[in-house]
């Protein structure tokens, strides 16, 4: 008797494992995943701007390769890799929303040129 409670106990903790393996560990590489683009979401929108607010005098190609050095270097930092295709289409998105914020009237850039004094 105690045989076939041990064969079924191994069964029942085989399945756990199985089920484990097949359903847990890839929702938390899924979550860590969503963290990871969330979190370069906004070094993206936070870098576009301060390059759209530091180096608008430069083109728009001169700035969008300003923006990819500095992403790469944050992501190199923090062990995080994307594809260059994924990031094109963060900076894209960025300047798109800054546009979309900028044509209705909710700027988002600062003249750094002139300073004020106090």
């Amino acid at each position: 008797m105690s045989e076939i409670i041990f064969e079924v106990l191994k069964v029942i903790v085989m399945l756990v494992v199985l089920l484990f393996m097949r359903y847990v560990i890839p929702w938390v590489k899924a979550r860590i995943g969503s963290e990871n683009l969330e979190m370069v979401e906004k070094w993206v929108n936070t870098v576009v701007l301060m390059v759209q607010q530091v180096y608008y005098a430069k083109s728009g190609p001169e700035r969008k390769a300003i923006v990819i050095d500095m992403l790469r270097g944050i992501l190199i930092q923090k062990n995080i890799s994307i594809s260059e295709e994924q990031l094109d289409a963060l900076i894209e998105a960025a300047v798109k929303a800054m546009k979309m914020e900028e044509a209705k009237g909710e700027t988002t850039t600062v003249n750094v040129a002139a300073p004020t004094s106090e």
